[in-house]
C-alpha cells in the first residue's frame, strides 16, 4: 500500500511539477504611438519572473517594418534577460524598405527551431515580401520545415508558431499540416488577431495571443505559457504582474489531423509552350527576351532558361534580390537587396561588371533611350543610347549609361521607398513613393516636373500601382480604393472615383479608351476612360485580392493574374474564367511576350508560356 501511495504522490508530482514557464509576445507594432513605451514595460515584467525561461515573439513586431522601427525594436528586446525566439509578421514584411532583409540582420533568421527538454518549439514566418492580405509560406520554408523535423526525435512534442492563423488566412497553410501531421504536434500559437482566444485549426488545437499594446496607457501586457505534461496554460499577465487565467490546451495523446490533397496545376483552353515550376520564391516577375526566360529568384539565382525551359546558365548574385532585370543590347542587368548591381552577358551569364550602392533596390529595373547631355568621361564604343534606371528603397532614382555604367543623372526628391516599375512615356518618367506622392521627372536631365498628392497617409501612398496612361492622362489606383485620372502635363487631377472599390490594379485598353479595374473583392470593372461610365461590372467571385497586377488586352480578351493563384480571361462578351491556374501563390501580372504568346509566373516559381488563339 505504501509503494503505491508513493508512486501515486510521485506521478502526481511529475503531472504538477514537471512544466516549463515561458512568455509570449506578439503584435508590439513598434512605430505605432507608445507602442516602444508599451515594450519596454513588457520587457521589464518578463525579465521580473524568475522561473520564465525563454520569450517567442510572433510577428507583426513593428507597424510599417522600416529599418528604424526594427532597430527600435532590437534595442528594446536586446533587454530581455532570457533567449528571445522570434518571427516577422505581415506588418513587418509589407512594407519593408530592406525587402525583409533587416528583420534577418538583426535576428539572424525570421524562423526557428529550439529544443527543450521533450518539446521542440518551432516558428515559421507567413508574412509575404512586399505583399499584404493574407500570409504564405514559401517553398524554401517548407522545405526547411521537413528537414529540421526529419532530424528530430519523434517521442518529441512540437509546438508550432506563426503570426498568421493557420488556416485560409495563409493560403497554402495545409503545406505546413501535411508536414506536422505526421509528428507529435501539440499546438499552434499565433498572432495576428490580438486578442486571447483558444481555437482550433485543421485539427490541431491552437491559441491567438493578444497584443502587447495598450488600450488605455495602463494594459500593456503579455502571455505567460506553461508547458506541462498533458496542458498548456496560458495565462495574461498586465501592469499588476500577477497571472491572470484564460485558457487551456490539453494535449491529446494522438490528434485527428486529416491530409489536405494540394490543388494541381489546372488548364482551361490555353495552348501551353513549356512548363516549369522552379519551387523557389519569385518576388520579381520572369524577363522574356529572345526566346529565353529569365528568373532571378528571392536568393539570388538569375537563371536563363531556353524556349524549351531547359536551364542554359545560372549566376549566383550573392545577394537577396526582388527586382525584376532588364535586357538591351544583349546585356542583362540585375540589382540585389544589398545594392549591387550586376551587369552580365545575356548569351552566356559571363559577368562584364559590377557596382555597389549604398542602399536596397527594390522596384524593377527600367530601360530607355537617353537622349539627353552627354557628359560621360570614359567614352562609348558604341552609339548605343541605352541607359538603365535605377530607384533604391530611400527614394532615389539613378540614370546610368548601360554600356559604361556611368551617371548621368540622379533625382532624391522622394523621401519614400520606391516599390513599382516607374513608367516612362516621353521625356516623362513617373513613379510613386511610399512618401505619399506620385513623382514626375525630366528623363533627359532628371529635374523633377511636378508631383501629385491624394492623401497625407502613408498607409494611401501611390506607390504599389503601376499607373497606364493614354498619353494625356494617367490613371492609378491607390490603396485607399479610389481611381484617379491625372493630368500628365501638369499633374493636377482630372477625376477620381471610388465605387470601383480598386486595391492598386489598373490596365489599360489597347486604344487607349477602357480602364481594366481589378477590385479589392470578387468584382472586376470595365470603365470609360473618358466618361468614368461602367462599361461592364463583372462579378468573377476571386475573393479578397491585394496582389497588384496590371491587367492586358489582346484581340479584345483580357488577361490578369489574381491573388488566388488564378489566370483569369474575359472574352468580347465578358464572359470570364479560369484560364491556368498556378497553384496556391500568388500571380505576377501576365506578359505578352510574341504576337499571341504570354508568360505566366507565380510567387513560387511556377513559370508557364503559352498561346492563345483567334476563336
Amino acid at each position: 500500500m505504501r509503494r503505491i501511495l508513493l508512486f501515486l504522490f510521485l506521478l502526481l508530482n511529475v503531472t504538477i511539477f514537471s512544466q516549463e514557464k515561458f512568455a509570449w509576445i506578439t503584435d508590439t507594432h513598434i512605430g505605432y504611438d507608445g507602442a516602444d513605451k508599451d515594450l519596454t514595460e513588457v520587457v521589464g515584467l518578463i525579465n521580473s519572473f524568475d522561473d520564465i525561461k525563454f520569450v517567442v515573439a510572433t510577428g507583426d513586431i513593428t507597424e510599417k517594418g522600416m529599418n528604424s522601427e526594427l532597430e527600435l525594436a532590437n534595442s528594446i528586446l536586446n533587454k530581455l534577460d532570457k533567449p528571445l525566439f522570434i518571427i516577422p509578421g505581415n506588418h513587418d514584411t509589407k512594407w519593408s524598405e530592406s525587402g525583409c532583409t533587416k528583420f534577418k540582420e538583426l535576428w539572424d533568421d525570421d524562423k526557428f527551431i529550439h529544443t527543450s527538454g521533450n518539446t521542440v518549439y518551432i516558428g515559421m514566418n507567413s508574412g509575404i515580401t512586399l505583399k499584404g492580405g493574407g500570409g504564405h509560406f514559401t517553398p524554401e520554408d517548407i522545405q526547411w520545415l521537413k528537414d529540421e523535423l526529419s532530424e528530430i526525435d519523434t517521442s518529441k512534442e512540437i509546438i508550432f508558431f506563426t503570426h498568421h492563423p493557420l488556416d485560409e488566412d495563409i493560403d497554402n497553410w495545409y503545406k505546413a499540416v501535411n508536414i506536422l501531421r505526421n509528428y507529435k504536434i501539440k499546438a499552434v500559437l499565433h498572432g495576428h488577431g490580438h486578442n486571447n482566444k483558444i481555437l482550433s485549426y485543421n485539427g490541431i488545437p491552437a491559441a491567438m495571443g493578444r497584443s502587447t499594446l495598450s488600450k488605455d496607457k495602463k494594459s500593456y501586457g503579455f502571455t505567460l505559457v506553461e508547458n506541462n505534461n498533458d496542458a498548456m496554460i496560458f495565462s495574461e499577465v498586465t501592469k499588476d504582474t500577477l497571472p491572470r487565467y484564460w485558457g487551456t490546451i490539453h494535449k491529446v495523446k494522438k490528434l485527428k489531423i486529416p491530409y489536405h490533397q494540394p490543388p494541381e496545376f489546372k488548364n482551361n483552353g490555353a495552348d501551353i509552350i513549356w512548363q516549369k515550376d522552379m519551387n523557389v520564391s519569385l518576388s520579381a516577375q520572369p524577363l522574356f527576351w529572345n526566346d529565353k526566360v529569365y528568373i532571378v529568384d528571392y536568393s539570388g539565382l538569375l537563371t536563363c532558361l531556353d524556349s524549351s525551359g531547359t536551364v542554359l546558365w545560372d549566376y549566383d548574385m550573392f545577394g537577396d534580390v526582388i527586382s525584376k532585370p532588364v535586357i538591351s543590347d544583349g546585356i542583362i542587368a540585375a540589382a540585389t537587396l544589398q545594392g549591387d548591381l550586376a551587369i552580365l552577358n545575356a548569351k552566356t551569364g559571363e559577368q562584364i561588371q559590377t557596382i555597389g550602392f549604398d542602399e536596397a533596390i527594390i522596384a524593377p529595373l527600367k530601360i530607355f533611350n537617353y537622349t539627353g547631355p552627354n557628359n560621360l568621361l570614359i567614352r562609348k564604343q558604341t552609339k548605343s543610347n541605352a541607359a538603365i534606371l535605377i530607384t533604391t528603397s530611400s527614394g532615389k532614382v539613378i540614370c546610368y549609361d548601360l554600356e559604361t555604367i556611368q551617371q548621368h543623372w540622379m533625382n532624391n526628391d522622394a523621401k519614400g521607398m520606391i516599390e513599382s516599375e516607374p513608367l516612362i512615356i516621353g521625356n516623362k518618367i513617373i513613379y510613386g513613393s511610399w512618401d505619399t506622392h506620385l513623382y514626375c521627372i525630366d528623363n533627359k536631365r532628371g529635374s523633377t516636373i511636378w508631383k501629385w498628392q491624394a492623401s497625407k497617409s502613408f498607409y494611401y501612398s501611390p506607390a504599389a500601382c503601376e499607373p497606364v496612361t493614354d498619353g494625356k492622362n494617367l490613371y492609378i489606383a491607390t490603396p485607399e480604393k479610389f481611381v484617379y485620372a491625372i493630368d500628365l502635363r501638369q499633374g493636377l487631377t482630372i477625376w477620381k472615383k471610388n465605387n470601383y472599390k480598386a486595391w492598386e490594379s489598373i490596365g489599360i485598353s489597347r486604344d487607349k479608351r477602357k480602364l481594366f479595374v481589378k477590385s479589392f473583392k470578387d468584382h472586376f470593372h470595365v470603365v470609360s476612360a473618358i466618361t468614368t461610365n461602367w462599361v461592364k461590372d463583372i462579378n468573377m467571385k476571386f475573393g479578397v485580392d491585394t496582389m497588384p497586377t496590371t491587367p492586358i488586352e489582346w484581340n479584345n480578351l483580357i488577361l490578369f493574374g489574381a491573388k488566388n493563384g488564378n489566370v483569369y480571361l474575359l472574352d468580347k462578351k465578358y464572359k470570364y474564367k479560369s484560364l491556368l491556374f498556378l497553384g496556391d501563390a500568388r500571380v505576377h501580372s501576365v506578359q505578352q511576350v510574341g504576337y499571341n504568346t504570354f508568360l505566366a509566373s507565380n510567387m513560387d516559381g511556377q513559370i508557364v508560356v503559352f498561346k492563345l488563339y483567334n476563336n
